[in-house]
């Protein structure tokens, strides 16, 4: 209960400096824009735990920037609530290269998933391109197993 506090009074100061900064939320669903950072802190959060590493809890302009550095790689989290959720990628963040690896977490309440990663230059080979969006929709199915994390894992391979 204590990091659903934590994540929904950063997501709430996050959506607020964003918002200021002019920098639009590209969510892709119907939810709302604070539940859309809710649920996108708690997969930040979770993939924390789950490196070792301590979340990136500041309040700063946030955007197209990776959510942590991990063994040399920027990782981008991308969260959803939808149970069989794909990895939906923005089109130019593959393009300028914001992030090296891009993980899928699914979260259920308090329960969060991570359901796979793979690479940056893996994506337009493994997602369908939706140019009406500009965006890639990668299936869950296609992405690597999380216990299968290399341990020299880096940008290049």
């Amino acid at each position: 209960a204590g990091e659903m506090a934590v994540a929904s009074v950063l997501a709430s100061l996050r959506q607020a400096v964003n918002r200021e900064a002019g920098v639009t939320n590209l969510k892709g669903g119907a939810q709302d824009v604070m539940t859309t950072e809710v649920v996108g802190l708690y997969g930040e959060m979770a993939f924390a735990r789950w490196a070792n590493l301590y979340p990136d809890l500041r309040v700063h302009l946030r955007a197209g920037s990776a959510d942590a550095l991990w063994r040399g790689c920027r990782v981008d989290v991308k969260a959803t609530r939808a149970v069989a959720g794909h990895l939906w990628v923005d089109e130019r963040s593959v393009q300028k290269g914001n992030a090296d690896v891009y993980v899928l977490a699914h979260v259920n309440y308090a329960t969060v998933t991570l359901v796979g990663w793979c690479y940056a230059h893996d994506i337009p080979r493994l997602g369908v391109a939706l140019p009406i969006r500009k965006v890639y929709r990668v299936p869950p199915d296609t992405l690597r197993p999380m216990q299968d994390v290399p341990v020299n894992i880096s940008p290049e391979t």
